[in-house]
Parts: structure tokens; C-alpha cells; sequence
């Protein structure tokens, strides 16, 4: 059963919410003074490197001692509401990173305008990268040290079936949400008194009706209201009265599979509804073109590192197997298009029949491989350096030049094989509205342990959710993901 006797008790609500607000202002200046420090120092290195050219007359105490300098960076984080909204870690990023923009950009514009020529400006850009990086960081590192004394707030949930089941377990996995689920009330007698969400177990606390005792008792912050069957009458009754006594309600519409990251919501307010407007961003030219200048951008950089890598692996490959070191087949491109995608070489030349052979021998391999289109254990199929490659994901290095050429993104779906058109069933129409990436949101969320039906559904929302910041999001979970090889075989 879950511990009641929770952490944090010891302090009243206010006390924690006031705590929780003076921890995060001193961890961002904190932040502040570390990014101040690097950016000191990295304008003092380029002194030495181009000492003709750069010169540095200021010491790291002269830029100290401006105090509004911080000021303004904390204003524009308090005017975004980062002090009092609880975000997932990527979207605080998000809200972080466009706080310091402005604040550089402030900053820049005072300087200039009050011409104030004792500053140096590539001291405040460079402070404004480094920001980048240590915001987020002290935001991540801070909330996960105080969530056991004041980050985590208590909340309990209305409604233990299937909405909020999936509801417990999207918050246990973000705990930088900083929620705290102590149970569930429902008037489901079918129930029982306890549910089990993965390893964790959750009391019915009790019914409907009891939901003021429980907030009172627990101090509970949030009520999340997971009924989506519930009807708008008693929807509008119930979340009237948990008002008067909570501090805020979480709705979990019925809207799963629907694209509502691209959303904008109107209000109608003598009618007392409000609209959803969804956008699909990439059918709009421009963001397919922004797309397009991001992918280039990046395999530009990345090219002096990524042709010696392709070379010397196409060696190991010549030198583990018989055969060319690269593997080109025909894939689905956008609108159904066929492309040549190229990967490195990971199996024998006789792939096709060594595959017919085990799954002929291996029945039960034969039903893995219907369900996930990949076989999980030994596949007699890789090679010893291919099984390093698929691991790492560096077989698909060379899919770098289907991106120059155009023909896939560095972020997107899976490139899906001609083989597998029926059964990408409905979603091939969505899927293919973009070209196929070299990493995709399949494959931070699982990669080889989702089913196919998995990969289609994940890959189908991604096209409707695109935007670039979702594509720099996956780039980054993408390197934890090779990293720790998460999901590879």
C-alpha cells in the first residue's frame, strides 16, 4: 500500500509553496553567476588566441558587480510563471530558453541604447549560451535534491479506471513535474481498495463524496479529474465544488491519438465553450523549409567528424564479412515516394535465407517476428561487427547523405520497407506526408521493445505534433538513448 505519512507534511502549504519559490530564485542565480563565469572566461581565452584582435580590459569582478544584469534575466523568468507553473523538463527548457532570449536581447538593447561602451557584448552573448545550458541544469539537479523535502505536491485522483491509471503513470515518469500521487477516490465498488500502476500500489481513499475530507487531510494541492465518460452536467457540477476547497483541477479529456501539441484554444464565452484550433505545421511551406535548414545545418557541422567514422567502419566491415561494406534497399519516402536508403552492412550476404530457415526452425521466433517485424534474441542473420553497430545505431550513419540529398530528415518516422505497406493499414497516408528520419520518436520511446502497431501510432503523432523544438527534444533523448543503448539488440 502507499505510505500515507508523506514527505513534506511537516511544512503547511503556504510555508512549502513560499519555500519552493525562494529555492528556484536562488538556484537561477546560482545559474546565472555560473553561466556569468564561463562566459568570462571563454571571452578570456579568445584574448589569447587572437590577442591582436580581442582584447579583455575587464576583470570578472567588474561584470559582478552589475546587479541588474541578473535582475533582468530573473524578471522575464518570473513573467513566464516558470516560479508557480508545474512543466515537464523539456517544455520548462522550452519556456527557459525563450526567457533568457529575451532577456539577452534586453540586455543588449540597454547596453546600446544607454551606449554604455564598459561592457563587452560578446561577454553578454556568450553569457546568453551558457544560460542555455545551466538553467535547465540547476533546474534538473535542484528539483530532484528538494522534491523529497518541498518540490513534490500532493495530489489524488478522481476516477481509477483506464484514464487514470494511464495518468498515474504519465507522472511517475516525469518526476520533474513535481506530483505526488497519494491515491485515487471513485465510486466504483468493482474496484476494490487498491490498484497496482507498474511496481507501485495506490489506495481507493474512497468515494466521490469524501474528496473535501481527503484535500483537507492531506493538504492535497491538485485534484485531477480522470472521467472521461462523465457527462457535462455532472462534470461542471463536480469540478464547481472541488473548487471551493483545493487550489487547482487537472481535466483529462477524452481526446488520446488527437494531435494537440500544434493547438491554439478560443474562448466562447457567452456560450461557455471554448474551441480547439489544430495545426498541422508541416503542411505549411515555410516549416518544411525551416525543417529543411535545420537538417543541413546540422549534417554540415557534423560532416568532419562523420566521413573519417563512415570510412573507418566500412574497413571493419570489409574485414568481418565477405561483401560491400554498405546496404542500400528501396524504403518509402515522402508521399510514398521510393528512395535508395543507405545503412552500413550489419548482415551476411544470405540474410534472407538464414531468416527463413530460423523462423521455419523456431515457431514461437516466427510469431516475434509477425508482431514486432525484429527478432529479440540471437538473430543468425548479423554479423559480429553488425551486432556492435545496431547496438550503438551507428549502422545508420551513412543515412547523413540521404539527408543532404534530401531524401530523409534527420528527425522523423521510421523509413518503412515496401514489404510493410499493408500493414502500416490507415496511418501510411500520414506517416508519408514528411520524409522518413534518421532518428524519430519511436525510437526514444522504446525502439525495439514497441510493437509495430507501437512504432506506427508514435510515428503518425509525430507528424501532426511536429514543430522544431520537438525535433531538438528528440535529438537530444536520441543521444541518451544510443548512449545507454536503451531498447537496442
Amino acid at each position: 500500500m502507499v505510505n500515507l505519512r508523506l514527505p513534506g507534511l511537516f511544512l503547511t502549504g503556504k510555508i512549502r509553496h513560499s519555500l519552493k519559490i525562494v529555492l528556484l530564485f536562488l538556484l537561477d542565480v546560482a545559474a546565472f553567476y555560473a553561466a556569468l563565469l564561463a562566459a568570462y572566461y571563454s571571452r578570456k581565452l579568445l584574448q589569447v588566441l587572437y590577442p591582436q584582435v580581442i582584447t579583455l580590459q575587464f576583470s570578472l569582478g567588474f561584470f559582478v558587480n552589475f546587479w541588474w544584469l541578473p535582475v533582468i534575466f530573473i524578471a522575464f523568468i518570473v513573467y513566464d510563471g516558470l516560479y508557480f507553473k508545474k512543466l515537464p523538463f523539456w517544455d520548462e527548457t522550452k519556456e527557459l530558453i525563450k526567457a533568457i532570449s529575451a532577456s539577452t536581447i534586453t540586455i543588449l538593447a540597454v547596453i546600446s541604447l544607454g551606449k554604455m561602451g564598459g561592457i563587452s557584448r560578446l561577454t553578454v552573448v556568450f553569457l546568453c549560451f551558457y544560460s542555455f545550458f545551466f538553467f535547465p541544469l540547476f533546474h534538473l539537479i535542484g528539483k530532484k535534491v528538494l522534491r523529497a523535502v518541498v518540490w513534490r505536491d500532493n495530489v489524488i485522483i478522481i476516477g481509477a479506471g483506464a484514464a487514470g491509471l494511464a495518468t498515474v503513470k504519465g507522472i511517475n515518469s516525469d518526476a520533474h513535474l513535481g506530483y505526488h500521487v497519494i491515491g485515487f477516490l471513485d465510486d466504483d465498488e468493482n474496484i476494490g481498495k487498491y490498484v497496482q500502476v507498474g511496481d507501485n500500489v495506490y489506495d481507493i481513499l474512497g468515494k466521490i463524496s469524501d474528496c473535501k475530507i481527503i484535500v483537507r487531510q492531506f493538504e492535497i494541492s491538485t485534484v485531477i479529474v480522470a472521467i472521461p465518460s462523465l457527462s457535462n452536467e455532472k462534470l461542471s457540477q463536480l469540478t464547481n465544488e472541488i473548487q471551493k476547497y483545493t487550489k487547482s483541477i487537472l481535466l483529462v479529456p477524452d481526446v488520446k491519438g488527437v494531435a494537440l501539441s500544434n493547438t491554439e484554444l478560443y474562448y466562447l464565452f457567452m456560450e461557455q465553450l471554448f474551441l480547439l484550433k489544430i495545426n498541422n505545421n508541416l503542411k505549411s511551406t515555410f516549416n518544411r523549409f525551416v525543417k529543411r535548414i535545420f537538417d543541413l545545418m546540422l549534417v554540415i557541422l557534423l560532416l568532419p567528424v562523420l566521413l573519417p567514422a563512415i570510412v573507418f567502419i566500412a574497413l571493419l566491415i570489409m574485414v568481418d564479412s565477405p561483401g560491400p561494406p554498405f546496404h542500400i534497399q528501396n524504403r518509402f519516402g515522402q508521399n510514398k515516394t521510393i528512395f535508395k536508403c543507405i545503412k552500413f552492412r550489419t548482415m551476411y550476404l544470405q540474410s534472407d535465407d538464414l531468416l527463413n530457415d530460423h523462423l521455419q526452425s523456431n515457431p514461437d521466433k516466427a510469431l516475434e517476428w509477425q508482431k514486432y517485424k525484429k527478432l529479440k534474441g540471437p538473430d543468425p542473420r548479423i554479423t559480429r561487427i553488425g551486432k556492435f553497430l545496431r547496438q550503438t545505431s551507428l549502422d545508420e550513419l551513412p543515412q547523413f547523405f540521404n539527408v543532404l540529398k534530401g531524401d530523409m530528415s534527420l528527425v522523423g518516422s521510421r523509413p518503412y520497407l515496401q514489404r510493410e505497406e499493408d500493414d502500416m493499414n490507415y496511418y501510411i497516408d500520414t506517416i508519408l506526408l514528411t520524409p522518413p528520419g534518421i532518428t524519430g520518436l519511436w525510437q526514444v520511446s522504446g525502439r525495439n521493445r514497441l510493437t509495430f502497431e507501437d512504432r506506427l501510432v508514435l510515428d503518425a503523432w509525430y507528424v501532426l505534433n511536429w514543430s522544431v523544438w520537438l525535433d531538438i527534444v528528440i535529438l537530444f533523448k536520441t543521444f541518451r538513448v544510443v548512449l545507454f543503448r536503451e531498447g537496442a539488440y
